[in-house]
């Protein structure tokens, strides 16, 4: 990958676009290039998929999500980590999933390791998830997990992989 945008991110920023990065199998993402609007972002080609990732914790960039999985025909992902991902701020995940009506905007939504070792983006609430995998980005209709105590493991076994992958990337 090129050093470039490396260098323009937080080493937060950096650890979580590698944790993403792994789930999908993606080994050389390009760097987004252009005024999509988004901050930090890269391309995974053979995915479709763009993923762009700010400290900024507040949901500011929904039309520029929407605008660039619509002009550039890819799922976009936007990872909004704080700081202190996971330990002090927490990590939320907007998706905008291209479709032919118009990219669907998914908001506020959390990693999640599932028994398998899937990663998974889910609601709050009930609500439709995202699967990232070999294939991309899939959207799912029903929630990777049985019961509440799966829904509370997976949850906290992705918060505690990014406060490790986060310590890991500060201490070089």
């Amino acid at each position: 990958m090129s050093p470039m945008i490396h260098d323009a991110l937080p080493t937060a920023s950096v650890a979580l676009m590698n944790y993403a990065l792994a789930a999908l199998g993606c080994d050389e993402p390009a760097p987004l290039f252009g005024n999509s609007g988004l901050p930090g972002a890269v391309e995974c080609l053979d995915h479709n998929v763009i993923i762009a990732l700010t400290p900024v914790t507040e949901p500011l960039f929904d039309q520029a999500l929407l605008r660039c999985a619509a002009t550039r025909r890819r799922d976009t992902l936007l990872i909004r980590h704080g700081f202190h991902p996971e330990t002090i701020d927490p990590v939320r995940v907007d998706v905008a999933l291209r479709s032919i009506t118009g990219p669907l905007l998914l908001t506020d939504l959390a990693f999640f390791r599932d028994r398998d070792q899937g990663l998974h983006l889910v609601p709050a609430r009930g609500g439709l998830s995202v699967k990232l995998g070999r294939h991309g980005v899939e959207i799912g209709t029903r929630l990777p997990w049985n019961c509440l105590w799966d829904r509370a493991a997976g949850l906290e076994c992705a918060a505690a992989q990014i406060v490790r992958a986060c310590r890991t990337e500060h201490q070089g």
